[in-house]
Order: C-alpha cells, then sequence, then structure tokens
C-alpha cells in the first residue's frame, strides 16, 4: 500500500493541469475557520503590480479508448498524454507580452503570442490545430490524389478531418488614428463521405479526399473624436482546393467536378455620431465574389467554352438610429439593404437525359436576389424595474429567375422584464409574423420538373408564433433557481405539397445551491423537441401521402465544488453531463423510415492540492461513454428489394465506445 501511495505522489509531484488548478481566490476561502491563514491564499494578482502574472502548467497521463471519436471531447487519443497550459502575463515599463496556450500538444492544441506598448500598440500571433475524427467507412474505391481506383476487396477508411490554422494580427493606436491589419492561413486535410452518379440510377457513395486552403485578410483605418468614428476597412478571403475533380477509373463515371477555387473581397465605411441623447450609426460595403475554375470534361458544353468565370457583386448598406425622446423612453429605427448582382455570363449546357428532363441544351440562370429590412421599435421603463419593449419588423426579398419573385415578411414582437420584484427576475417575450408575397411562377421548363402545387418552405406563406418565459428566483441567499420554457409554431397556411407545419418548443431548468459553507452544487437539464409534417396534394385516398418527423434532444447536468478542506490547500470538485437525441421518421403506409438515436455520458473529477503558494499539484479523472444508431445505415452490399436500386453505400458505421483518460497534473502560479 505504501508503494501505491508513493506513486500516487510522485506522479502528482511531477506533471500539470492549467483548467482546473486550485483557486487561490478569496471564494474558496474557509473564512470563518480560517480567518488567520486567508490572506495567504487571497488573489493578491488581481491587483498585483508585480512584473510576471497568471500560471502555467503541464498535464501528463494516459487515454484508453477504442474509438478516435472520443478525442473530440476529451481532447486525447488512445495511448500516452501530454499537454500544456498557460496564461502568462509579462508587464514592464508600460509594456505587456502575454502567452496562452490551451491543451497545446493534444489533438485540440491552441498557443497564441501577444506583445505590444499599452494603448498605443500590439502585436499577435496564434496556432490553432484542431483534428475531427469521424466514423470509418468501407469502400472498394481509394482515392490517389485526384483518382478512384478499385480494390480487390473493401478498404476501411476513416472519415477524419485535420485543421490547422495560423494567424498574425496587428494594432495601433495614435491619438484620434486607430488601424489594424490581421492575416490568417488554414490548412484542410482529410476525408468526407460523398457520391458519384453515371447520369441515370447508379449511385456510388465514396471516401473523397480533403485538400484545401483558406486565406482571410482583414484591415482597417478609423478615426474618432469626442463624440463620432469613422471607418475605412477591408476584408478578403481566397480559397485553393488542390482536389478539383475526382475520376472513378475503369467504370464509365463522368468526371465529378469538386468545389472551385474562388475569392471574395469587401470595402466597408462605417461611422457612427452621437449627438446628445440620440446615437446615428452606419455602413456601405461593396463587394466582390468571383470563380475561375476550367470545366473537368467538355461533355454537355457547348463549342468554345473551357472554363466557368462566374461573378456576383454585393452591395450592403446600414442605418441606424437609437435616441432617449423624454425620460424612461427609447426608440429605436433601421434600415438594411443587400443586394446579390449575378454577372456570371449566360451560356448552354446539356442536362441529362432522365425522367422529365428532355437532354436538351438549356442556358444557365443568374439568381439575384435583393433584401431590404425595417426595423422599429420602442422600450419604456415603468419604474421599479420594469420594462416594456415592443416592436415591428418587415423583410422584403426580391429573387430572379425562381418561383416567386417576391416575399414579405410582416414581424411583430413583444417583451416585458421585471427586476423589481423581490428575489425574482422575470422575461416574458412574444412575437408574430406573416408572410406572404407575389404569385408563384411555373414556366414551360419548370412545371414538367415539379408539381405547380409544390411550395418551398422559404418561398411559401407562413403564419409563426413564438412565445417564452424565463424566470430566476433567489428564495434562500444559498438557493438560485432558473427556470426557460419556450414554443413555436410555423404554419404554412397555403401548402398543398410541402412542408406544412413545425413546430419547435421546450424547457430549460438550472439550480445553485450552496448546500454547506464549503459545497456548492449545481444542476441543470433541459429538453427540446421539434416536429415537422409534410404532406401531397390530397387529391384522391392513392396518391395521398403524409411524412412526419420527430427530433428530441435532451441534456442533465450535476456537479460540485468542496472547499472545506482549503485550509490545507485541497480543492475537489466532480461534473456529470448526459445528452440524448432521437431522430423518427414515419410515413403513412410504412413504419418508421428512419429512426436515429444518440446518447452520451461524461464524467469529470478532479482534485487539486497547493504544496505551494505558487505551485499547484492534481489529479484529473474523465470519463465518456457514446452510443448512437441510425436506421438509415445500409451495407455496402445488400439484396435487392432490400434498398434504393442502384446505391452503393459506404456500409453500416454507427459508434459504440468507452473512453477512460486519467491526467496528473502540475501547475506553477506566478
Amino acid at each position: 500500500m505504501k508503494f501505491k501511495l508513493s506513486l500516487i505522489t510522485l506522479a502528482l509531484a511531477t506533471c500539470s493541469n492549467g483548467a482546473f488548478a486550485f483557486d487561490f481566490g478569496v471564494t474558496s476561502a474557509n473564512t470563518q475557520t480560517q480567518a488567520a491563514s486567508s490572506s495567504k491564499w487571497a488573489c493578491k494578482k488581481c491587483t498585483s503590480d508585480q512584473s510576471v502574472i497568471g500560471q502555467a502548467g503541464i498535464e501528463l497521463g494516459a487515454m484508453d479508448s477504442d474509438d478516435d471519436n472520443a478525442a473530440n471531447n476529451l481532447k486525447y487519443t488512445d495511448g500516452f498524454a501530454a499537454g500544456v497550459n498557460a496564461d502568462v502575463v509579462y508587464n514592464k515599463q508600460g509594456y505587456r507580452t502575454e502567452v496562452v496556450a490551451d491543451h497545446l500538444g493534444s489533438e485540440q492544441g491552441y498557443i497564441a503570442l501577444k506583445t505590444g506598448e499599452l494603448g498605443v500598440w500590439n502585436i499577435k500571433a496564434s496556432f490553432d490545430e484542431k483534428q475531427r475524427f469521424g466514423k470509418n467507412a468501407e469502400s472498394v474505391w481509394l482515392a490517389e490524389d485526384n483518382n478512384l481506383v478499385e480494390q480487390d476487396q473493401l478498404v476501411y477508411q476513416s472519415l477524419d478531418l485535420e485543421r490547422k490554422k495560423s494567424a498574425i494580427e496587428a494594432k495601433l493606436k495614435l491619438d484620434m488614428l486607430s488601424s489594424y491589419i490581421r492575416f490568417s492561413n488554414e490548412d484542410k486535410t482529410g476525408n468526407r463521405a460523398s457520391s458519384m452518379s453515371n447520369g441515370s440510377i447508379t449511385a456510388v457513395n465514396i471516401v473523397a479526399p480533403v485538400d484545401s486552403q483558406t486565406q482571410n485578410m482583414a484591415a482597417g483605418v478609423s478615426l474618432s473624436g469626442q463624440n463620432w468614428l469613422t471607418e475605412l476597412s477591408y476584408k478578403g478571403s481566397w480559397f485553393d482546393n488542390d482536389i478539383d475533380s475526382l475520376e472513378m477509373n475503369g467504370a464509365g463515371f463522368p468526371i465529378s467536378s469538386q468545389s472551385p477555387d474562388n475569392q471574395s473581397q469587401f470595402i466597408t465605411l462605417a461611422g457612427r455620431y452621437s449627438l446628445g441623447k440620440t446615437h446615428l450609426s452606419g455602413r456601405l460595403t461593396q463587394g466582390s465574389m468571383t470563380q475561375d475554375a476550367d470545366f473537368v470534361t467538355l461533355n454537355g458544353v457547348t463549342s468554345g467554352l473551357t472554363n466557368a468565370d462566374t461573378e456576383v457583386e454585393t452591395l450592403d448598406a446600414n442605418f441606424k438610429v437609437t435616441s432617449s425622446v423624454i425620460s424612461g423612453l427609447r426608440l429605436k429605427a433601421s434600415i438594411d439593404y443587400s443586394d446579390r448582382d449575378n454577372k456570371t455570363e449566360i451560356n448552354e449546357y446539356e442536362q441529362y437525359s432522365f425522367d422529365e428532363l428532355s437532354g436538351d441544351f438549356e442556358a444557365n440562370s443568374n439568381l439575384d436576389t435583393t433584401r431590404t429590412a425595417y426595423k422599429l421599435s420602442a422600450s419604456y421603463h415603468l419604474g421599479k424595474g420594469q420594462r416594456v419593449e415592443a416592436g415591428y419588423d418587415r423583410i422584403e426579398m426580391e429573387r430572379s429567375d425562381q418561383d416567386r419573385e417576391e416575399t414579405d415578411d410582416n414581424i411583430f414582437w413583444a417583451q416585458w422584464r421585471a427586476t423589481g420584484f423581490d428575489k425574482w427576475d422575470i422575461r416574458l417575450k412574444g412575437l408574430y409574423s406573416d408572410r406572404g408575397g407575389s404569385e408563384f411562377l411555373y414556366d414551360e421548363m419548370g412545371s414538367s420538373k415539379e408539381n405547380t402545387l409544390m411550395r418551398k418552405y422559404y418561398l411559401a406563406d407562413k403564419k409563426s408564433s413564438t412565445a417564452e418565459i424565463f424566470v430566476t428566483h433567489a428564495p434562500l441567499e444559498s438557493l438560485s433557481l432558473s427556470f426557460r420554457s419556450y414554443y413555436g409554431l410555423d404554419d404554412y397556411t397555403n401548402t398543398d405539397i410541402g412542408l406544412v407545419e413545425s413546430k419547435d418548443y421546450g424547457y430549460d431548468l438550472g439550480l445553485s445551491w450552496q448546500a454547506l459553507q464549503d459545497l456548492d452544487i449545481n444542476i441543470d437539464g433541459g429538453y427540446q423537441w421539434i416536429d415537422s409534417e409534410q404532406a401531397s396534394a390530397q387529391t384522391t385516398n392513392i396518391d395521398m401521402w403524409q411524412a412526419d418527423t420527430e427530433d428530441q434532444f435532451g441534456f442533465a447536468g450535476i456537479g460540485f465544488h468542496y472547499t472545506g478542506l482549503s485550509d490545507r490547500g485541497i480543492n475537489i470538485s466532480a461534473d456529470y453531463s448526459y445528452s440524448i437525441s432521437i431522430s423518427d421518421s414515419y410515413s403513412s403506409g410504412y413504419n418508421v423510415l428512419g429512426d436515429y438515436e444518440a446518447t452520451t455520458h461524461n464524467v469529470t473529477v478532479q482534485a487539486t492540492y497547493a504544496m505551494t503558494e505558487h505551485t499547484v499539484v492534481g489529479l484529473k479523472y474523465q470519463f465518456e461513454t457514446y452510443e448512437d444508431s441510425d436506421d438509415t445505415q445500409l451495407p455496402s452490399s445488400y439484396y435487392p428489394g432490400t434498398g434504393p436500386t442502384g446505391l452503393t453505400t459506404l456500409g453500416i458505421h454507427n459508434l459504440d465506445y468507452d473512453a477512460h483518460l486519467i491526467l496528473a497534473t502540475l501547475q506553477y502560479r506566478f
């Protein structure tokens, strides 16, 4: 027994964790029993004039898991685990340097360095690496660069993605002048699920490689005075995809184009001005989004065309005014304008000959949109901690070459908040909206592809109602309760085919209780339901159908924090959380079409010991169990009639794993 204890002591003395270290703050001190020693553990760093403040530490341990998906939450894969956590600030003669590290060395590591002269300039550099693990897929098609090569047998392939993002930024402030510049580069690699088709009824799900780079840049300069500010800024983004196409060697499938290289650039002029109790602000943005990509095949392209040059010009404008006209009354008004003008050259391209498609050449359609939103609201202070607020929003949309050219949404909302009642904070909010618009249009080509009674949900007439209540109550100084409930209904009033109705409702509960002087307990939980109904044109009993989708999401958690041994430098805490997701789909004449369920249990237990005022050691244990099942998944090979005709899948890959992570931690506080 002594030998085992000595091993634990050695681990505690040589390892670390910065995220769950001992709290030296006054909130953790047992002030009644240890009044004499409480000053020793007080947060002197809060007002410290020391040149170095903050904390730095390491964590060492092991992860036991048979599935790398556990690292999406626990940050480490199976085997040895080591990471660095830090937030250290160095101050000297008006200059400040800060180093931040978050689980550096894990699968979700981050580090940043920032330095500069306080209130004048600073430079920051950061690196963020994220590994997102996905499910395993099986396929006879294996990617080699832009080619998919058929193998003799099924090959298991992971759907993992890795992102590496580096960024640098600088800021400068000189009296009335301020400026900034930021640049970032993100590389994304890995695999994703995709599919290819021969243009008929044969489709193959594939594991598609990912190899792309995204660069972003932002810069701006501003001038400001006592009651005004104006800024000129620029934003640019460049996306390069090294996998521009995919070809299935020897399968007779057409080459599949992947995400093309593209870029976007925006210039913005913004400003604000305050005149007494009236505040004005505005913004004007001019932008351009372009794409220049060669066609991966000339099949179906008119003679002379080799690439697709697309361009969309954008214009965004906003103006807002806020004014306190009389005591207790504040008025707000704003207008937002957004225009998307598609400048892409119009050419003719051959369609697939299948179903109602003729196979003839048809011209591409340039979809333009214009959005204008008007908003008015007023808030009034009723006295005794009560305030009411009400508003009206109108959103007008214009679209070209779509089923409906114009839609308009009229939104009315109001809310009431009361904080003047003893130990109560109450908020009530309600909203009603009504969407209408122009007549639906169906040209000769469009009417041959879909039923004229079909209503796309984002274009259809809709009446929406939502209500929300939020209450917090503190019946005792040691007890605080919170409750939130909400209900939303979307009624697509004139839809015969499509989404008819959707409901979204649920509740959240919370409890914070200081059960003992040294024991804090927190409990929370909630549940959400989303129900959707779809229907066909109910003309006869033969062709009538209805489909319902029911989604449910729930969570619950409990945790405690014990500081009764703080006089000895010991701190103990534990947390447990549970979550569940359920999705069921039903259709008239059939049983459940798609039944999906996922559950997660998480446990975290940690203890820390302050060996000195600056050095803290600890032990942390995390456990996660996860299980999901999706009835819509099909094996890669199945008997005819038991699945869609002509479809080859990536197999059934439900998850079911347990993961254990134990870390010994060491932290040093400056």
